[in-house]
This record gives structure tokens, C-alpha cells and sequence, in this order.
């Protein structure tokens, strides 16, 4: 016999399916074919993904990744925070806009430095501190680094100092511990490799310059 479940509006469903975490959605998705559907819907996976790590969502909500499943970046970013993976493809999105994605939008920048490490999210770039043991990483990022108009392309860490180019093709140099910060406009289009040594900095980018 059909369960009273379904005679209830599919919006009732999902505001009652809103209120379950992950693992509360992952479980209900083996109870049957309908609701493994329900569960895997975006709208209930958005909430979750703005809390994680580098699951495409910015600050403010706006979607970066709008055609990969919401639920599937999620189980990514959990994984990887918790330092599980396997020596096999652990995503396989049939789109054909993952393409067209920024790199250091799905495959961020990072840099470990002793108990912290950076990672570049969009514009910004994120320390989070690790926990005791090297069991994972704090939920929320120590400090936040930003200034780039687009996408964080590379980035260095150098003697207390952050020193990133930018998809606006802009290198700026942080100060770790501090509010210094200084923006240079150095391309014309995005910058994928920087480099800083003895107080200077080396530059290239796809405008096919090298600067110094």
C-alpha cells in the first residue's frame, strides 16, 4: 500500500527534510528510490555546502559550481577534511560546464605552514588550523586574506608573508600576522605562477609575460 508520506505536498517533504544533517539525508536516500531522489535534491544540500570547506559557495550564498551536484561537492569537501580518499576517480560529473570552471575553483591552492593550512576559495585565501594530531581541520578559517577581483590562481607563503596572483591579474602581498597588504596591477589576464624571494617578486601569466 502507498505510504501517507506521499500524499503530503513535495514542498511540505522538503521543509521537513531540512531539518536533517548529512548523515540524517544519507541514510533516508536507502530507504527507497523516491527518496533517495527527495534527499538528493539541491536545496536541501545548499544549507550543508555554505558550512563546508571549499564546496563552491562564496560568503554571501552565490553559487560558483552551479551544475555539480550540490550533495556530491559536499561528500567531497567532508572527505577531504577528514583526510579520507582513494586511489581512484572519486567524482565523475557527466556536464560538460565543469570544463569551462575555474581550476582553483574545483582544485584550490594550498600551502601547509606548520599547524595551518592555506587554501584558496574563490577570491580569498583561507588559514585554517589543524587539529590536535593531525586529526582534520577547524571548522571555521583563523584568518582570511582577500583583495583579488576574481579567482585566486596561485599563491606562496615566504617568511610571514602571503604573496598571490589573482584571475584579475593582480599579485598582492599579505602579511601574515598583521593587516598589511599591498595590490599590484601586474598582467592583463589571469596570473598562474608567482614566486617570492629575497624581496622579489617573479610573476607569469597567460598574457605570455613574465614579470619581475
Amino acid at each position: 500500500p502507498s505510504s501517507p508520506l506521499w500524499a503530503l505536498p513535495e514542498e511540505l517533504l522538503l521543509l521537513i527534510c531540512s531539518y536533517l544533517d548529512a548523515q540524517a539525508l544519507g541514510r533516508l536516500a536507502q530507504v527507497c528510490r523516491r527518496l533517495r531522489f527527495l534527499s538528493g535534491r539541491d536545496v536541501l544540500w545548499r544549507r550543508i555546502a555554505r558550512g563546508c570547506l571549499n564546496s563552491g559557495f562564496t560568503q554571501l550564498g552565490t553559487d560558483l559550481a552551479a551544475g555539480i551536484p550540490v550533495k556530491e561537492r559536499v561528500k567531497v569537501s567532508q572527505n577531504w577534511r577528514h583526510g579520507r580518499c582513494r586511489r581512484e576517480i572519486v567524482l565523475k560529473w557527466k556536464c560538460k560546464q565543469v570544463a569551462s570552471f575555474s581550476s582553483s575553483l574545483l582544485m584550490p591552492w594550498m600551502e601547509l605552514d606548520g599547524e595551518y593550512l592555506y587554501l584558496s576559495q574563490a577570491e580569498n585565501i583561507q588559514a585554517y588550523q589543524l587539529c590536535a594530531e593531525g586529526t582534520g581541520l577547524q571548522r571555521h578559517p583563523q584568518a582570511i586574506f582577500s583583495g583579488h577581483q576574481e579567482d585566486v590562481c596561485r599563491f606562496v607563503l615566504v617568511n610571514s608573508h602571503i604573496v598571490s596572483g589573482g584571475g584579475d591579474g593582480s599579485i598582492i602581498l599579505h602579511k601574515i600576522h598583521g593587516s598589511y597588504s599591498v595590490k599590484f596591477s601586474a598582467h592583463e589576464q589571469e596570473v598562474n605562477c608567482v614566486d617570492f624571494q629575497g624581496g622579489l617578486i617573479v610573476s607569469g601569466s597567460r598574457d605570455r609575460t613574465a614579470k619581475v
